[in-house]
């Protein structure tokens, strides 16, 4: 086999908009590799964001198992906590990669947690003993307090397992106290929604199928499990009842929904790259949270 080097400088910022081009040097739309040495660059990384994250070590996962050697390139010393290196290393990236972090002082932040790879047997229970908890901690509520968001997240879990394919999904999540924002990415390298939506219209590009799979009503499945909160549902939910925006990135589509006073805002286009494989990111707002957890206690108090 003839090996087949190639040099990738992430001199960009590392987030959701610059994942497809990222993607694009690598693979080809079959998801064939395009070389058989990878070295990645983060020399003059720019800033990162969780998006980036996922994206970026799911791609890695992905060539590994295709046999592509990847290997990195990056600066000696760090210029402290806001260096997107440094944060890149405490969220478990290079740990996950080359067993170790690259910095001695690198940890995982409180506000984050670290970057695994889930199964979606066992994501349900990875949910309600890893997830609610540590995210019941940063809010300071009850993990009761946190069951809509549970559910929610279950379902999208089934919901992209259906869609995918593929066993295991890679998930990042990050808090903003001063933004009061909660930000929960996930990801995998399946078939893709639109590839699932297009076995009943093969008409529509990727961004229109993407639109289809989250109107009302619409499942491509038809076993009873899913019968139920299809994504239509659970897209309500985040972006009306936690106040937050839904991201999806999949083959060629892209969609964005956010609230615009009660009404949901779906806006779709045709992405310049190709994304093998399915990417969501939620964002929540945890005032909503705080504010329910708040109502409850004086509910409880009253009741007594």
């Amino acid at each position: 086999m003839i090996t087949i080097k190639k040099r990738m400088i992430l001199n960009k910022d590392l987030d959701k908009t610059n994942m497809n081009s990222m993607l694009e040097e690598v693979l080809d739309r079959d998801k064939t590799p395009l070389c058989s040495d990878l070295e990645i660059d983060f020399e003059k990384i720019g800033f990162v964001e969780p998006g980036g994250i996922v994206a970026l070590h799911n791609m890695i996962e992905w060539l590994s198992s295709k046999k592509v050697k990847v290997s990195f390139t990056y600066p000696i010393e760090n210029k402290g906590i806001k260096d997107p290196l440094k944060y890149l290393d405490d969220s478990n990236f290079f740990r996950r990669h080359l067993g170790k972090t690259i910095y001695p002082n690198s940890s995982v932040r409180s506000t984050t947690m670290s970057l695994q790879d889930v199964t979606y047997s066992q994501s349900h229970a990875w949910l309600k003993h890893k997830f609610i908890p540590w995210l019941a901690q940063q809010l300071d509520v009850k993990n009761s307090t946190l069951a809509n968001i549970e559910m929610c997240l279950g379902e999208i879990f089934n919901n992209i397992n259906d869609h995918s394919m593929e066993e295991i999904g890679c998930i990042y999540a990050q808090y903003y106290p001063n933004k009061h924002l909660l930000t929960f990415c996930i990801a995998d390298f399946g078939v893709g929604i639109p590839h699932n939506i297009r076995k009943l219209h093969p008409e529509l590009g990727d961004a229109d199928a993407l639109e289809l799979a989250i109107k009302e009503g619409f499942t491509t499945k038809t076993t009873p499990r899913n019968l139920g909160a299809g994504l239509y549902t659970l897209i309500r939910n985040v972006v009306l009842n936690l106040k937050g925006s839904v991201h999806i990135n999949s083959g060629y589509g892209l969609l964005n929904v956010f609230a615009n006073r009660n009404d949901m805002v779906i806006k779709s286009h045709e992405a310049f790259g190709f994304y093998p494989g399915t990417f969501l990111e939620f964002n929540i707002d945890t005032k909503v949270v705080r504010e329910e957890d708040k109502d409850n206690d004086e509910e409880e108090e009253f009741l007594w």
